[in-house]
C-alpha cells in the first residue's frame, strides 16, 4: 500500500469523510464528564475513578471556581510519597487534589485553536485534559486533540485551499485506483474535463478575490450536486476533473453515450449560479469527457483525452462564434 493511500484510509477512519474535516470543534471530541462538589470526600472520589473509562472528574465551588482531577494527578496523589498518600487523604476533600486552573474552553472553538493552547502549557501539565463548558460539562482529552489536528493538516495537505477539494496530485492518486481496480472487469472509468470559458476576464472584472469567490463556488456547486461517490477535483487554475466507475459498456459507442452522461451532469451542475451570487458573473462552462476501454483504463490517457476533446470543443465553438 503507497503512503497515499494509507493516509487517506487513516483519514476516512479517524474522520468519516475527509472531506468535511477541516473545521472541527472542540465539542465534536468531547465526551461528557462527571462533575463533583469540591468538599467530596476523598474515599468518595476513588470510587469514580475505580472505573477506567473515567479519565478525569470536574470539580465545582462556591465561589464559582472551576477545577479538574486528572486521573495522573489522582494516581500521583494517592501513591503518595513512600506509598502513604492513600492513608493520609482517604479523609480529605476532593478540593485539596484539584488543578483550579485548568484550560477551559468554550464548545465551538476550533480544534486547532485548542490544540495550540493546550500544548504551550507547561510540561507537567501539557497532556491534562481539557474542560468544555456548556449546558454539559464536558471534557476533551490532549491525545484526541493532537490526533484530530494532525487530521486536518493531512486534510489540507491534500486538498485545494480554495475549493475544498482534492488538488491535482490527489486526483491521480485516486483515479489511479480507480483504474486499477476496473483491470479484468466489465467495468469502465469515465474522466470528464471542466474549464471555465474566459476566466481571465472574470479576474480582470473583478479582481482575485471576486474571482477566488467564484471558483469557490464553482467547487461547492460540483461537490454537492454530483453523487458523492464520484471524485471531483480542482487540476489547476479553472480547470475542474471528475472520475467515475461505470458499469461495463456493450460497445464503443454505448462506452461514448456513458461519457456524454456523466458530461451532462457535470454541466447541469454549474448550470446556474449558487443563491447569493451575481448571474452576470457566473462563467460559462466547456466540457468534454473520455470512457476507458472495457477492463482497463490508464489515468494519463483518459485525462489526455478528455483535455484533447475539450480544447477541440472550445476551438469549434469559437470558430462558430
Amino acid at each position: 500500500m503507497s503512503e497515499l493511500t494509507h493516509l487517506t484510509h487513516r483519514l476516512a477512519n479517524a474522520v468519516g469523510d475527509y472531506r468535511t474535516a477541516a473545521s472541527v470543534t472542540v465539542d465534536q471530541l468531547a465526551h461528557p464528564v462527571d462533575v463533583i462538589e469540591g468538599d467530596l470526600p476523598v474515599s468518595r472520589l476513588e470510587l469514580l475513578f475505580r472505573s477506567p473509562h473515567v479519565q478525569c472528574v470536574a470539580v465545582r465551588e462556591d465561589d464559582e471556581r472551576t477545577g479538574l482531577i486528572t486521573r495522573r494527578r489522582f494516581d500521583a496523589a494517592m501513591s503518595g510519597r513512600l506509598g502513604f498518600g492513600r492513608a493520609i487523604l482517604s479523609r480529605r476533600e476532593s478540593r485539596e487534589l484539584t488543578d483550579f486552573a485548568p484550560l477551559v474552553v468554550r464548545p465551538d472553538a476550533p480544534v486547532s485553536e485548542v490544540a495550540v493552547r493546550a500544548m504551550e502549557r507547561r510540561d507537567e501539565r501539557r497532556y491534562d485534559d481539557v474542560l468544555v463548558l456548556g449546558e454539559v460539562w464536558q471534557a476533551v482529552s490532549a491525545a484526541d486533540l493532537v490526533r484530530s489536528l494532525s487530521t486536518q493538516l493531512a486534510v489540507r495537505s491534500l486538498h485545494d485551499p480554495l475549493t475544498g477539494l482534492p488538488h491535482r496530485s490527489m486526483f491521480w492518486h485516486l483515479l489511479g485506483r480507480r483504474c486499477a481496480a476496473v483491470v479484468g472487469t466489465p467495468q469502465r472509468v469515465v474522466v470528464a474535463v471542466a474549464d471555465l470559458r474566459g476566466f481571465a476576464q472574470t479576474n480582470a472584472v473583478l479582481g482575485q478575490a471576486g474571482g477566488d469567490a467564484v471558483l469557490a463556488a464553482v467547487g461547492h456547486a460540483l461537490r454537492g450536486a454530483l453523487p458523492e461517490l464520484w471524485d471531483v477535483a480542482r487540476l489547476d487554475g479553472d480547470e475542474f476533473a471528475v472520475a467515475v466507475t461505470v458499469p461495463g459498456a456493450a460497445d464503443e459507442r454505448q462506452a461514448d453515450v456513458i461519457a456524454g452522461e456523466v458530461v451532462r451532469a457535470v454541466h447541469l451542475a454549474l448550470a446556474e449560479p449558487p443563491a447569493g451570487l451575481d448571474a452576470r458573473v457566473w462563467p460559462v462552462v466547456d466540457v468534454a469527457g473520455a470512457c476507458s476501454g472495457a477492463g482497463a483504463a490508464d489515468p494519463d490517457r483518459l485525462v489526455g483525452l478528455a483535455q484533447a476533446r475539450l480544447r477541440s470543443s472550445k476551438v469549434a465553438a469559437a470558430a462558430s462564434s
